[in-house]
């Protein structure tokens, strides 16, 4: 039996190509959390932190309100999602520790539901403003968990903080929180981000 060639191949340099693959891109974005300006993030630091993670360390970004460390997280997570076949599901994604929890919460009730297992297993997660979360023992067992699995598999993460990881394990005190502090240290590069806050600029 003899094969018909096809007729035209498909090309992504075909403008309606181009959209349907902006329009799949764009709804990714979302689902990994690049909204607005984070959409299209781009820094060094950034870039950095994405060639770490590629090679599966993560980074734990900290300093002052305003220095850039979510712009810089973001952009890492742009790169992860931009770096995969667009059919593919989202592999990377950014979200603040308390958006995190509270998603978790929200699946005990009914409401979204495989939050937490999401965050162990995608290919590289993003915890933003860790350390702004209340400090509940629940808190802090489900983050030590979280990272614990992470690292136990080899998924890179990167985290944003204000605090020191030391400052982090004051703060959250107890045993679960040294723990999750010295898992931090060992999953990740400590990079302090400094200058002035750019959001007054």
């Amino acid at each position: 039996m003899r094969s018909t060639p096809c007729s035209s191949v498909v090309s992504r340099d075909d403008p309606e190509v181009r959209a349907i693959i902006e329009a799949i891109m764009e709804s990714k974005a979302r689902k990994a959390g690049l909204t607005g300006a984070y959409r299209h993030a781009e820094s060094d630091l950034g870039r950095r932190v994405w060639s770490m993670a590629e090679g599966g360390r993560g980074a734990y970004l900290w300093g002052e309100p305003g220095t850039g460390k979510t712009w810089a997280a973001s952009c890492a997570v742009r790169m992860a999602m931009e770096s995969q076949d667009p059919l593919r599901p989202v592999a990377a994604r950014i979200v603040s520790s308390k958006r995190l929890l509270d998603d978790v919460k929200a699946g005990y009730d009914g409401g979204i539901q495989g939050a937490l297992e999401g965050a162990r297993t995608i290919r590289l997660l993003a915890l933003d403003d860790l350390g702004v979360e209340r400090p509940t023992d629940w808190a802090i067992e489900t983050l030590a968990e979280l990272i614990d699995a992470r690292t136990m598999a080899g998924l890179p993460t990167i985290v944003t903080s204000n605090y020191r990881i030391g400052q982090l394990a004051s703060l959250w005190g107890g045993m679960p929180g040294k723990r999750t502090a010295s898992r931090l240290a060992g999953a990740c590069e400590a990079i302090e981000v400094t200058g002035r806050d750019r959001r007054w600029e």
